[in-house]
């Protein structure tokens, strides 16, 4: 059975903010993103989630998954990475894959 394979990205912008920027990567970058990767919708972040985000020194205020949809894909992280950091800012987005930062 495949494991699904998803990076846990938190935000310190608010979920509606994060939300039209996610749907502006996904437009402007349709070719990696379409097939490759699935975007879940920005969400509050939940307590939890926070801990997480703190226990990697990251205040976070929003959540999204983004998910490979096509596990051959993976050697697309760092590109995915560096869009959603360049899109984001920085200083502005923290990226997990199985609670290890992603840089």
């Amino acid at each position: 059975m495949d494991m699904a394979m998803s990076l846990f990205c938190y935000s310190s912008k608010s979920s509606p903010e994060l939300q039209k920027i996610i749907d502006l990567i996904e437009g402007r970058h349709q070719e990696i993103f379409k097939s490759k990767f699935l975007f879940s919708r920005a969400w509050d972040i939940s307590l939890t989630q926070k801990e997480i985000a703190h226990d990697h020194g990251f205040d976070a205020n929003s959540f999204f998954l983004i998910n490979y949809n096509d596990k051959s894909a993976t050697g697309l992280s760092p590109t995915v990475i560096g869009l959603i950091k360049k899109t984001l800012g920085a200083d502005d987005v923290l990226v997990l894959f199985e609670a290890e930062e992603l840089r």
